[in-house]
């Protein structure tokens, strides 16, 4: 069935405020320093692709700090700000992707479709920029499915936006700035497209559905 939530919200940008969803603030008390210059404390890395670019010390924290942290802010952020933008009955990701662009480096590992990675056509995808998502560190997107087309969506902190994840490549090239880029993903499951799966995450190998990857029981806006 064709998803047409997502292509009509390729390219959308959205605003939301940083007063009341402080995500930065949250993850500047949570790693101890300024975000854009955490790449000061961690060393050299390697150059990211699709294996590693989820597995630093940053992701570790992030991750291994969501449920406490993050998640009830996460939680609101989804229902209160998501949900008037979806409008139809939905599942989200439980935890979402967290990405750095450090100096010099990739967020993300190569251009791609997510469909690539076993995701699946009744998703909706929407990202959330924390600092430095601008200018050529920002995420490059195909303007339409097959065009080979590309234009940079920027994110500045206090935007979310979403692209067609599935069908237009995207990726990221090297950071050329001197400051840290960080932002975090995440999908949702258009409960009314919503099928059972057998196909789990690339990295983490979880399943793609309710109760695993995507939430228990679904938003209604």
């Amino acid at each position: 069935m064709e998803n047409h939530y997502r292509k009509a919200l390729h390219g959308k940008t959205f605003n939301y405020s940083i007063e009341e969803y402080p995500f930065k603030a949250l993850l500047t008390s949570l790693y101890g320093c300024e975000l854009e210059s955490i790449h000061e404390y961690i060393g050299d890395m390697d150059t990211f692709d699709q294996a590693n670019d989820q597995k630093t010390l940053i992701h570790k924290v992030f991750y291994s700090n969501f449920k406490r942290l993050i998640e009830p802010l996460y939680i609101k952020f989804i229902k209160n700000i998501i949900g008037p933008i979806i409008k139809v009955p939905f599942y989200y990701q439980k935890i979402p992707t967290f990405r750095i662009g450090l100096p010099g480096n990739k967020f993300v590992g190569e251009f791609h479709k997510d469909s690539k990675y076993n995701h699946q056509s009744y998703e909706v995808n929407f990202n959330l920029g924390i600092c430095g998502c601008t200018g050529d560190a920002a995420l490059q997107v195909e303007k339409s499915e097959g065009s080979n087309k590309f234009y940079i969506l920027e994110c500045p902190y206090g935007k979310i936006f979403s692209f067609d994840h599935i069908s237009c490549l995207h990726g990221s090239n090297p950071n050329p700035s001197n400051i840290t880029m960080i932002s975090f993903d995440f999908r949702l499951a258009i409960e009314s497209l919503y099928f059972v799966s057998d196909k789990s995450s690339i990295n983490m190998k979880t399943k793609f559905i309710k109760g695993s990857y995507f939430s228990d029981e679904y938003v209604i806006f």
